[in-house]
């Protein structure tokens, strides 16, 4: 048993607040008959449920986080040989129904969330929504504070790409967390190339407000996507 909302977001018809205009619309019925109540509870396996009149497929949807391992691409299948991650999912995962958020580089080790709601992938990697990513960044030299301001100013590369202003919390001369909102390609190395610098390790820390804890390489867990944003 399930509340009715919670269905036709898990059947892909909108977010909540489209669905709950939908069923107020009378564009849902149960058992043939026209339900303007989004809170009802129904039985998926048991009640017959369309959405202008055409029946519902429903899918329960699944939310993992994984400490991704460096060497690894950020796919579901092999390409050219090399390692992906797919390879380091458990059995009990159906890696056909479930997707990566984002990516992560070759080398990059760190926070990636695997999902199959589709909606919600769209939701965190859409950069007008703007939600934080944190990485790691250990470099190879020194820092200043002329660079870090430059970095929370955003910058340009190659006068061709423009970077949003990040949020630098310094470690020591040569290690930072760096917070951004955007996912362009190599973002946060071409962003320490505008200031001169180099990164010479990567790991992203925290998504939203999902951070690694006290996971280790190669570890992923059952999450709800109420511990990436509210």
């Amino acid at each position: 048993m399930i509340r009715l909302e919670k269905y036709l977001v898990q059947c892909g018809v909108g977010s909540r607040k489209v669905i709950k205009a939908l069923v107020n619309e009378g564009h849902v019925k149960i058992n043939d008959e026209t339900i303007y109540n989004y809170g009802l509870m129904v039985y998926p396996d048991k009640d017959k449920i369309t959405f202008r009149d055409k029946p519902l497929k429903y899918k329960e949807l699944k939310y993992y986080v994984m400490y991704k391992k460096a060497g690894y691409i950020t796919a579901m299948k092999s390409e050219l040989n090399k390692p992906v991650i797919a390879e380091l999912l458990p059995e009990y995962i159906d890696k056909n129904s479930i997707f990566p958020v984002g990516r992560l580089d070759r080398d990059t080790e760190g926070l990636i969330i695997f999902t199959n709601d589709g909606e919600f992938n769209r939701l965190l990697t859409r950069p007008e929504d703007k939600i934080e990513k944190t990485y790691y960044a250990e470099l190879i030299k020194d820092i200043s504070t002329t660079d870090i301001l430059n970095l929370e100013k955003g910058v340009t590369f190659k006068d061709e790409i423009d970077y949003c202003p990040g949020k630098v919390q310094f470690i020591n001369s040569r290690a930072i967390l760096l917070t951004i909102t955007e996912g362009k390609y190599h973002q946060v190395k071409r962003m320490l190339r505008c200031v001169n610098n180099k990164v010479i390790y990567l790991k992203r820390v925290k998504f939203g407000k999902l951070s690694l804890d006290n996971m280790i390489p190669g570890e992923i867990k059952e999450i709800q996507k109420e511990d990436i944003i509210d």
